[in-house]
């Protein structure tokens, strides 16, 4: 046997065996088991060793142990490092996808910078798990650690919305059981119902169980569910509180006391005869008002003046413009003064208001009773009630196709409006021209 060639085992018979340092030692990588040949006068003698347990085993991997210790030392101080490295270059789209699914966005400004606050929902277990994640519009750079939000996931029934309120702050609710408003100093959501129980101790000092944002009829308010089961509207930032059961009643003594009036964009529905598809005019309506109390935008009816309910019970009726009459409740009991209908006085089909700024309406319909086909995005300008700028959702591709863009929403932000597409997700923001001012929508890969 030559000194130079590869042994075999002498306790298994592998020929798996390598050096084991001193010369013509060797160890076995099958069995561990260590021996030495003396190539002296005569056959070659074979010496088994004894090593301590596990000893060759382990210096036969001492080659990749000890690189992995090192890694391990490390890791606690690198991980951190890495995470921030890969946030501080993640776009909004690439968040969106990281972080769960969209919930709602809205932008806020700063000392002059634009930041996009997003909310994310994901489910751990048995919680829902929201998280405000706050960052520059542009670059996507995150300017503050996600806020954590956790309740039971079946402990509310509504879902998570970002409103502003007229006094211009952010306002967040989570499946109508908190209510919380962003302090920009700090980039944090700050919880108000601790100063919602001591502003109304009588009514709200036991405990809240549901706190509710209330739509474009009851601006500002909240619908309030205390421990004890009553409901409240409660008008924020006039710091007034009222039964729910005696709103109407209340509200139908306070207004036939103002003395001014405010305006309100709605899309008010015709009279549908059976088995057709609901049709909506948009409507400038007036109402009375006064400064410093509740303003409610109630719904009434909408009846041309030669229709046949009209003609059937005319006292019930009253003339409110535009060739238009309503029940008498709306004018005696909720301050409806008149009406306008807003050329060019076309039936729409799905017709909604998304937003309404201080001078311009957002608002969104189809032209035909087929919601997936042709549905219309365009901005209005209040002062002219003239039309500054409309598109189709075929030519907004960044608000997708889903149902033919009825999913599209839109929220107005300082400046603008930002444009929702059909997954919750920011998409546009435009101007008051209705130009676009930022993109949202991922970069077009270029194909390979």
């Amino acid at each position: 046997m030559s000194p130079w060639s590869s042994p075999y085992c002498p306790r298994c018979g592998a020929a798996h065996c390598r050096s084991a340092g001193p010369r013509n030692a060797f160890a076995c990588l099958q069995c561990g088991a260590q021996f030495s040949i003396d190539h002296g006068q005569g056959l070659p003698q074979v010496r088994m060793h004894t090593p301590v347990p596990g000893l060759a085993r382990l210096q036969s991997h001492m080659r990749w142990l000890f690189p992995l210790l090192v890694v391990l030392m490390v890791l606690p101080w690198l991980v951190p490092h890495v995470q921030q490295f890969f946030k501080s270059d993640m776009k909004p789209y690439e968040l969106r996808q990281a972080m769960g699914r969209s919930e709602g966005a809205t932008i806020v400004e700063r000392n002059g910078q634009r930041l996009l606050v997003q909310l994310f929902e994901n489910r751990e277990q048995d919680q829902t798990v929201y998280r405000a994640v706050i960052s520059d519009m542009v670059s996507g750079k995150p300017l503050a650690e996600p806020q954590r939000f956790s309740m039971h996931w079946a402990s509310g029934s509504g879902r998570a919305e970002l409103r502003f309120f007229s006094d211009g702050q952010l306002y967040l609710s989570l499946q109508e059981r908190g209510f919380w408003r962003l302090d920009p100093a700090t980039l944090r959501f700050v919880d108000l119902l601790p100063q919602l129980g001591e502003r109304f101790a009588p009514q709200l000092g036991a405990g809240v169980v549901g706190v509710a944002i209330q739509r474009r009829d009851r601006p500002d308010s909240l619908e309030v569910t205390s421990s004890s089961g009553s409901k409240y509207y409660v008008y924020w930032l006039l710091n007034q509180i009222v039964p729910a059961a005696e709103s109407s009643r209340l509200y139908q003594k306070a207004q036939a006391t103002y003395r001014e009036r405010i305006s309100h964009y709605r899309y008010e529905r015709l009279p549908r005869p059976t088995g057709e598809e609901d049709r909506a005019l948009l409507v400038q309506s007036w109402w009375r008002y006064e400064p410093g109390q509740p303003v409610f935008f109630d719904y009434f009816d909408l009846l041309p003046t030669d229709s046949q309910a009209l003609r059937d019970s005319p006292r019930y009726h009253v003339a409110i413009g535009g060739g238009f009459s309503t029940k008498s409740y709306a004018v005696e009991d909720r301050g409806l003064l008149r009406i306008e209908v807003v050329q060019p006085a076309t039936p729409r089909f799905h017709a909604e208001i998304l937003a309404e700024s201080a001078t311009r309406v957002l608002l969104t319909y189809t032209p035909t009773p087929v919601r997936q086909e042709g549905r219309v995005i365009q901005l209005l300008d209040k002062a002219t009630n003239q039309v500054v700028w409309s598109r189709t959702i075929d030519q907004l591709p960044q608000l997708g196709t889903r149902e033919g863009g009825l999913y599209v929403k839109g929220q107005a932000v300082n400046g603008g409006f930002l444009l929702f597409n059909d997954l919750q997700q920011p998409a546009l923001l435009m101007g008051d021209d209705g130009q676009t001012v930022h993109d949202f929508s991922p970069p077009i890969r270029p194909a390979r």
